[in-house]
């Protein structure tokens, strides 16, 4: 009979082959038991950091609508914009923080927060209402566009991107089945689904486009910020820009911005006077999209009723 080989360790010990195997199998899923359970702690941490900051803004959310009640408005857009610290943007957070703004007659800082707001949420009549309050109060009107730019304008460049993705998606999966079996896309319905999608494909694409000037919109933010032809203090005046509008941002220089507007006019403005739509960093916030949360509902409309509180 052949001698069974053994293995031993230091201390004298004798494993067989199979036991040694056995052994290094349970070391295994001992450590993979460990791992999971250290990345489920993790997660679970990460869980619970994300609920205590919605709530402590849910919390400066509603202590700022109860100063905007009692018409402490500073105090109401304190707590707003810690709550934006804490649990991100909201459309309803920013369309409140935008009232409060307007009420103290800071109408630049108020249509930067419609229009973040808007950009949230696009189809909200309250929002475009106050916005248009805003514009008249500024001088500046109501910015009239063609109503199939309107209709582009329902959906944000991350929902136009996403719709484009899964329609392209879903039009090269038919294809690439139609390859595999020839014949597949012979029925009316799944040539109708292709066609359907390929003409999402095209409007997605066209509202991407659209919705990316988006991304170096601006609003003026300071009284009688004038343009200049250069970026340095000592250069020509060439103009003024009304606090509120909506502009272009282009290239930076030590503290200056170069804008542009529809009307053509541009120049140089320190980068203080003018705020981004959408921020490029900071507060969770990304080139495409304002990082949303679920706190919060809107105070009402300001109507004419509110104008008069200015």
């Amino acid at each position: 009979m052949a001698n069974r080989h053994l293995t031993t360790d230091t201390t004298g010990n004798s494993f067989s082959g199979r036991e040694k195997m056995n052994i290094f199998k349970n070391g295994r899923s001992v450590s993979i038991l460990i791992f999971t359970l250290i990345l489920g702690m993790i997660v679970l941490d990460s869980a619970d950091n994300a609920a205590a900051k919605e709530n402590m803004g849910q919390n400066l959310f509603v202590l700022g609508n109860k100063a905007y009640v009692e018409g402490n408005y500073d105090q109401a857009i304190t707590h707003y914009k810690a709550a934006l610290d804490k649990a991100g943007y909201t459309s309803s957070l920013l369309y409140n923080l935008g009232n409060a703004y307007f009420i103290k007659n800071e109408i630049g800082q108020s249509i930067l927060n419609y229009e973040r707001a808007l950009y949230l949420d696009p189809g909200n009549a309250q929002i475009k209402a106050n916005l248009a309050l805003a514009r008249k109060k500024s001088g500046l009107g109501i910015r009239e566009q063609a109503s199939w730019i309107n209709f582009f304008k329902r959906l944000t460049l991350n929902q136009w991107t996403w719709a484009g993705v899964i329609a392209l998606c879903t039009f090269s999966m038919m294809i690439l089945l139609n390859g595999i079996r020839p014949g597949i896309l012979r029925g009316t319905a799944l040539k109708m689904m292709g066609c359907l999608c390929f003409v999402l494909i095209m409007v997605a694409g066209t509202g991407m486009v659209l919705q990316y000037g988006n991304l170096n919109a601006g609003v003026i933010v300071g009284n009688n910020t004038r343009l200049r032809v250069s970026p340095f203090d000592s250069a020509a005046e060439s103009g003024v820009v009304k606090n509120g509008k909506v502009v272009q941002l282009a290239k930076t220089y030590e503290g200056y911005i170069f804008i542009h507007d529809a009307k053509g006019q541009s120049g140089w403005i320190p980068e203080k006077a003018v705020k981004a739509i959408l921020p490029k960093a900071g507060n969770r916030q990304t080139q495409t999209s304002l990082t949303q949360s679920t706190i919060g509902t809107t105070n009402g409309s300001l109507g004419e009723s509110g104008m008069d509180k200015t």
